[in-house]
């Protein structure tokens, strides 16, 4: 995709540097300067009337603007967006062209204003809107659709420098319903923030699902961006209960990402 906005006047060159991991592999660094980067924000996820994003960013992209604008006035420099599957998605196959251009220019004004995108992805938040097709999709089908997802994604993002990260998922649930194949359970209000990787752990164990999840989405990104940092978020659980063992954080499950968050 090569997606810009038109301009009469000469692009300006983004201040921005790209974030890297720090070579002791204990701090988020500005690729050429080497300066420490600590990541600080906001959630940009819906407005005051409680709409989300994707469904006001274009006809009311003068209010997206001035957000951006507040947010760095505020003292942020990254902000965190999250992108609906129902909005990038046509079909199992079909991305949505006009989804992918607003993310475009979402990253332009990004650049223009100074912060960071935290790129949260796979976003079923909205229950009423994910699309039926997606829901009744197995396993392997549904992974497939997240990888072309991923992949189209980071055709747009790659050469940005305001892309701070790509979190593949917030918060992924390891747990079975075979009978209901509810893929989103547990409302936070009337969002949906988590969902389950597989509805059926068919003899594997969660941190095998976990692994195989991962390397498929980082895979599908790395087809076109090599640079950007890719997590996931996650509940550290066994960072607070004993006997709770760690899942995406841990050395198998993590191995192709670059940090946790």
């Amino acid at each position: 995709f090569a997606f810009a906005e038109s301009s009469s006047a000469p692009a300006k060159k983004s201040a921005l540097e790209f974030i890297q991991i720090s070579k002791d592999g204990r701090h988020f660094v500005e690729a050429k300067s080497g300066a420490e980067f600590h990541p600080w924000g906001f959630n940009y996820d819906h407005d005051a009337a409680n709409r989300l994003l994707e469904t006001y960013w274009k006809n009311e992209w003068d209010a997206v603007v001035e957000d951006f604008a507040e947010m760095k006035q505020l003292g942020a420099n990254t902000v965190r967006i999250h992108l609906q599957v129902s909005r990038f998605m046509k079909s199992p196959t079909k991305t949505n062209r006009e989804s992918l251009r607003q993310l475009a220019r979402l990253l332009t004004l990004a650049e223009k204003t100074g912060l960071y995108l935290d790129v949260t992805g796979l976003g079923c938040y909205d229950k009423t809107d994910v699309p039926e097709w997606y829901n009744k999709l197995n396993e392997t089908q549904r992974w497939d659709v997240q990888a072309r997802f991923w992949e189209a994604v980071a055709e747009v993002c790659r050469k940005s420098p305001a892309v701070f990260c790509y979190d593949l998922m917030n918060e992924p649930v390891l747990t079975e319903d075979k009978k209901n194949r509810d893929w989103t359970p547990g409302a936070f209000g009337d969002r949906y923030f988590v969902q389950r990787l597989t509805l059926d752990f068919a003899g594997r164990t969660p941190k095998e699902i976990a692994e195989a999840w991962v390397n498929q989405m980082t895979a599908s990104i790395r087809k076109h961006d090599k640079r950007h940092l890719l997590t996931v978020g996650a509940i550290p659980w066994a960072l607070t209960w004993p006997n709770v063992k760690p899942l995406i954080y841990s050395p198998e499950v993590s191995k192709n990402l670059d940090f946790v968050s």
